[in-house]
């Protein structure tokens, strides 16, 4: 200042700049219960949270030398030991909950270990122990695989086994009890049919007398159709009465009436009884609907699981109209609802039962449709009058033609197996097996599979 001329400062005015910045004293009117305590937040990357942790004065003091150099500002100790313990609660319910989440990790792991060890220790038939030894060699885990696939293929309706050796061994079975009965010659006999000129009945009590077969009666007339539930446990049966009964397998025993007998006293007229004949019968699926066509051209669509109660036991839910003439066969596609029915009018209409409507007419037959099925996929197979059997493209819009040729008889029946294979029964009395990419059946045909009227080597019985 001597040197530069320059007025020196007063000396309280040259204390005060090169004091240090004072920060203001807010304590005396600040409540005492708002006063904080210098904190500093830790983080922690361990997956843990952030911890808080309180530093000493003197420590913040070091650390913070160019923002304070005053006084203290004191924090209620109440209000901290509060908040240290909001954040040590927060910490053990995360604790808690990464325990329970680790928890249910381990029932899913427990359930899965349980699962594979169940269906491991399934052994039971002897298609299952025929794999085992076929396949000694796989590992474990392949076992266990195919076990997995197989139950797949079963709950979609896919699964493909071989019954045709245990159903052989079981009617064996049978003939040879029956002959011990009645004698070898006899039973043979009655296996072909009888002797000419002598009533069924005769050769079929031995059966009857052995429970393998059973006769139910209940209609007026004689029956023309029938059909099973998916499961087993009831039947139908249509007859030339116009009545429709559901039956119990079990109990082989009436449960009730789905469709009333025509009365001669009520119906004197015979071409209006004749319009009640039923003539064929079907069950969807998942045992929910019976549908039931007759020669009133119509096609009634009946709810299963209300059959047998006392509220309105007889009446449809709907009447699918649109044949021109007596409706001869009704089949759902497999698995699904779809439903197509086949007429003496040579057509073949498809309803669609989600929601009762019509869907679609399919053209081609040249004579009355007398069978029809249909498998997985959308391709019904039906046989008619014209010697043809047809597998019909729908969502293709086209059909297949299929002739047997030769002197084959005329198709009555037809099964559908499995997507691209079915078998068809004749008036002549043969079984013949056919695949889609084949125009003539797949082997030679089965001669006579029921069996001849009389002696063998008579009228074979037609299928």
């Amino acid at each position: 200042f001597l040197r530069g001329g320059a007025k020196p400062p007063h000396p309280t005015n040259l204390h005060q700049a090169m004091a240090p910045p004072r920060r203001k004293n807010r304590s005396a009117n600040t409540p005492a219960n708002t006063k904080k305590r210098a904190r500093k937040l830790n983080v922690d990357l361990s997956g843990h949270g952030g911890q808080y942790k309180d530093l000493d004065h003197d420590d913040y003091a070091v650390n913070n030398k160019s923002k304070f150099n005053d006084e203290d500002v004191e924090s209620d100790d109440d209000e901290s030991g509060d908040y240290d313990a909001r954040i040590s609660g927060g910490e053990s319910d995360h604790e808690e909950e990464s325990e329970e989440e680790e928890t249910v990790d381990a029932k899913k792991l427990r359930l899965a270990r349980e699962y594979l060890d169940k269906v491991g220790a399934q052994d039971s038939d002897d298609e299952e122990s025929e794999i085992n030894s076929d396949e000694s060699e796989d590992s474990e885990d392949d076992k266990v695989g195919k076990r997995i696939a197989k139950e797949r293929l079963k709950k979609s309706g896919l699964l493909q086994s071989k019954i045709a050796d245990s159903i052989l061994m079981g009617i064996q079975s049978m003939r040879g009890k029956i002959a011990e009965k009645i004698g070898i010659d006899a039973a043979s006999r009655a296996w072909m049919g009888g002797e000419a000129g002598a009533s069924s009945e005769e050769y079929a009590k031995p059966w009857l007398d052995s429970k393998f077969v059973t006769y139910h009666r209940g209609h007026d007339l004689t029956p023309t159709c029938v059909a099973l539930t998916q499961n087993g446990q009831s039947a139908f049966s249509g007859s030339k009465d116009g009545s429709v009964i559901m039956w119990s397998v079990q109990e082989g025993k009436k449960v009730s009436y789905v469709a009333p007998t025509s009365k001669h006293n009520e119906e004197s007229n015979m071409n209006h009884r004749n319009g009640r004949e039923i003539l064929a019968i079907s069950a969807s699926y998942d045992d929910r609907y019976l549908a039931v066509g007759g020669r009133d051209n119509c096609v009634k669509i009946f709810d299963v699981r209300t059959l047998g109660k006392r509220t309105n036991p007889n009446s449809p839910i709907t009447t699918l109209e649109g044949h021109k003439k007596a409706v001869t066969c009704v089949s759902f596609r497999n698995r699904t609802l779809d439903l197509y029915t086949g007429s003496d009018d040579r057509c073949i209409r498809r309803y669609d039962l989600n929601a009762m409507t019509y869907v679609e007419t399919l053209y081609g037959h040249q004579s009355p449709i007398v069978a029809m099925d249909c498998a997985n996929k959308n391709r019904p197979v039906s046989v008619a009058r014209d010697r043809t059997v047809r597998v019909w493209k729908v969502e293709e819009d086209s059909h297949l033609v299929f002739r047997p040729g030769g002197d084959v008889g005329s198709a009555e029946c037809v099964s559908a197996i499995q997507d691209g294979w079915f078998i068809t029964g004749h008036d002549d009395g043969r079984l013949a097996l056919w695949k889609e990419e084949k125009k003539r059946p797949v082997g030679d045909a089965i001669i006579a599979a029921h069996g001849y009227q009389g002696r063998e080597g008579g009228v074979p019985r037609s299928v």
